[in-house]
């Protein structure tokens, strides 16, 4: 559960069920970055980056050059790398459902 490998994060992601809510969504001038705060089991994490990129490789649901969003938790810089400060394992089913709730919020 501790590595960084995709695999071990996706396995983790599956065997719990995670109850994601979006308690505020925040417009950046960034068309492609909104600012968010999660509830997560109860957990609030402020400060959470939902971003749209484009896929550099093909993948599981995504093909190359298709556009995605991607969950950022808060991190922050030591020397010249930046580190999670908390960090949840998300399945695709919860970044749609967030997507879902932020479209809603913004609206």
């Amino acid at each position: 559960m501790f590595g960084t490998n995709k695999e071990v994060k996706k396995e983790a992601a599956e065997k719990r069920a995670y109850d994601v809510t979006v308690k505020a969504a925040r417009a950046t001038k960034n068309d492609s970055i909104v600012m968010i705060d999660l509830d997560i089991n109860g957990v609030t994490i402020k400060s959470c980056f939902l971003k749209e990129i484009t896929v550099k490789k093909d993948g599981e649901k995504y093909k190359k050059g298709d556009k995605c969003y991607v969950v950022n938790f808060p991190s922050e810089k030591v020397g010249e790398k930046y580190y999670n400060i908390c960090w949840a394992p998300l399945t695709n089913d919860n970044v749609d459902d967030i997507i879902k709730q932020v479209k809603s919020l913004l609206e």
